[in-house]
């Protein structure tokens, strides 16, 4: 397994440093090499887990669209200082900066080029399906159509309209380019419906073939023993596996908004909670626990091994004094962490701000600030400290909670029990009572923010709910914040956003 670990990391590091064109000048000797790779179980294995190290790439969510980047874009931190080498003119939503468009181009570029290796590897897993043992096929095909359904719908949440519900002109609107083929051909633009279509066949497509996976104990362990040698099988957290699956489909219903997708989503999510801790898939933190696991990786359904992680942390969340230069320090004040915990409250037993921020960040102008431990206090831990989370089981909770008061008939009390399920389980011994629906959603909200800190998932909360308002910013946010332009190369091919 070592050599083929060795293996892996050449061949991803190959492929995924090329550019999508790149990938599709395919010489004679390059296709040979692919030819090579995909004629082993062991080829289509190293060729899924090149997907996975792309995505840890510091323009997707190694970096930028996890703790850092998206982040500052919602407010979650202290406004950065000017600077052309720091994150200042995205983050204040000045797009046409040559330092957002770093961003603009180079997270676009990065993430259609995740999926031409996913095409690429679909392709050939037709190709050569009789290569492959049913389990091998089922798992690693339903996988790669997860990873291709999230990387579009992540393009569509940063480059594309948000609030769809509520909008009446959607029909006449272009979403981004569904990729499904490793094609020189320009894949037409369709509509949001019909590109939301397509992301939801993926993952239903996905998930039938992921019936099979360990995780859903439909069958016993020694089923897999004999493909499971060299662990393939094993840390099933850390791909897409049935019930990540489940959440992304349900995130996905929860962005078009209709009343059927409201339901299909109430269905995946209470799945979720229903099998993966039934399952083992998690287990919650608790106040003792989150002291070694500061990330939680316990309850993670889906995570990315992410190397070196601590060094791409170093400059951007420390401990000591912040100084006046510091150009890069992401830390939270007091005053937003006293309100979004309510740590002079109901809050103060919450294990969410004792244990995951610590204090000892002072700015020079002497006001006390936070920085979150959730990247940078794991550096002893070799259990937890490469894992960066894109989904966790809180969310399931508080997607069937909010699909509960939106639904044809609320069930408030329900949504309540959820809530107060979560916020039990962090400490908070004062339950919610108030059952009216937009006093619900406002707590829903505020447990994202408490939930998700360096997560990524507040600047596409605010965005999908329509938020005209981001914390620490005066602007009105509407689709001149919320959207990133397209690059201009994608534009000057006629385009349209």
């Amino acid at each position: 397994m070592k050599n083929n670990i060795i293996k892996v990391f050449i061949i991803s590091v190959g492929l995924l440093l090329n550019s999508c064109s790149d990938w599709l000048d395919v010489t004679p000797p390059s296709q040979i090499r692919e030819e090579a790779q995909f004629n082993s179980v062991e080829g289509f294995q190293q060729a899924l887990v090149g997907c996975y190290i792309g995505m840890t790439d510091e323009l997707l969510y190694g970096r930028a669209l996890s703790w850092s980047t998206i982040e500052l874009m919602a407010g979650q931190f202290e406004q950065l200082q000017p600077s052309t080498s720091n994150d200042f003119n995205i983050s204040n939503y000045n797009y046409t900066s040559s330092n957002a468009l770093r961003y603009i181009d180079g997270t676009w570029a990065k993430s259609y080029n995740v999926i031409a290796n996913v095409n690429n590897a679909l392709k050939y897993i037709e190709l050569n399906k009789s290569i492959l043992d049913n389990i091998n096929y089922q798992v690693i095909k339903g996988e790669l159509l997860a990873i291709r359904a999230f990387m579009h719908f992540d393009l569509m949440r940063l480059y594309g309209l948000g609030n769809l519900n509520s909008r009446n002109d959607l029909a006449a609107k272009f979403a981004i380019p569904y990729v499904t083929t490793l094609s020189k051909e320009m894949t037409p633009q369709i509509t949001y419906k019909q590109t939301i279509d397509l992301m939801v066949a993926d993952l239903t497509n996905a998930l039938e073939l992921l019936r099979i996976d360990p995780v859903t104990k439909l069958h016993p362990a020694s089923f897999y023993n004999e493909v499971n040698i060299d662990g393939f099988f094993s840390n099933r957290q850390q791909r897409f596996n049935y019930y990540a699956t489940s959440l992304l489909l349900a995130r996905v219903y929860m962005w078009e908004g209709s009343q059927l997708s409201i339901a299909n989503a109430l269905t995946l999510a209470n799945k979720v909670i229903e099998e993966a801790e039934t399952n083992a898939v998690v287990s919650w933190a608790t106040s003792t626990s989150v002291t070694n696991d500061v990330v939680m990786k316990s309850e993670h359904l889906m995570s990315l091994n992410t190397q070196n992680l601590i060094s791409r942390t170093a400059d951007f969340f420390k401990l000591e004094i912040i100084a006046a230069g510091d150009i890069k320090a992401q830390y939270v004040s007091n005053a937003r962490m006293m309100s979004i915990y309510e740590a002079e409250g109901v809050g103060s037993t919450d294990f969410r701000f004792s244990k995951q921020f610590i204090q000892n960040s002072v700015t020079t102008d002497g006001k006390n600030a936070y920085t979150p431990l959730k990247f940078y206090g794991v550096s002893n831990n070799n259990i937890t400290k490469n894992y960066i989370p894109l989904m966790r089981i809180p969310e399931a909770y508080y997607i069937a909670a909010e699909c509960m008061i939106k639904k044809s008939t609320p069930d408030a009390a329900g949504a309540l029990t959820l809530l107060n399920s979560v916020r039990q389980r962090r400490g908070i011994t004062t339950d919610l009572t108030d059952a009216t629906t937009s006093v619900i959603m406002n707590e829903i909200v505020k447990e994202y923010a408490k939930e998700f800190y360096c997560e990524g998932a507040m600047f596409f909360l605010y965005k999908r709910l329509g938020k005209e308002s981001i914390p620490g910013y005066t602007q009105v946010a509407g689709d001149a914040i919320y959207m990133l332009p397209y690059p201009s190369t994608e534009l000057q091919m006629g385009r349209k956003q």
